[in-house]
């Protein structure tokens, strides 16, 4: 539809950063000040720096990962075990970690200072381990 010179979309309109259909205005491009400044963050920042698109989606999931296993281990304790349903079903990627150790009982994948290893079919331990305690950055 053609209103003084202007279209107006006659469908449901997707906010250009989360995709929710957007209320009221017609030239509305996001849905809240949340989407409209997460957007142009991350414009900005691939204009900048020429990140593609899967950097901040692997570093989210990253953080998801262990973010996951921190809540898997109780405060008091260094290690959980749990069952790869419970991590996988709050959104755990096991395809994403930051390193790995080898050691006779198995292969630990960690994300950041948090790790698994696979003790049974369905089952893994969840260790935390202090190995970037002593670790300082360059300024």
């Amino acid at each position: 539809m053609d209103i003084g010179g202007r279209q107006i979309p006659t469908g449901p309109i997707p906010c250009q950063y989360c995709g929710k259909e957007l209320f009221g205005r017609t030239d509305k491009k996001f849905c809240n000040d949340t989407c409209r400044n997460r957007y142009h963050a991350r414009s900005t920042k691939r204009r900048q720096w020429g990140e593609p698109p899967y950097v901040g989606k692997i570093t989210r999931q990253l953080q998801r990962n262990r973010r996951l296993l921190q809540n898997a281990i109780p405060y008091t304790s260094e290690t959980a075990i749990v069952t790869r349903n419970q991590l996988a079903e709050q959104g755990f990627d096991f395809r994403f970690y930051t390193n790995i150790l080898e050691t006779k009982k198995g292969t630990y994948h960690y994300s950041y200072e948090y790790g698994w290893l696979q003790i049974e079919p369905n089952k893994v331990l969840v260790v935390r381990t202090n190995i970037y305690d002593d670790f300082t950055f360059a300024s």
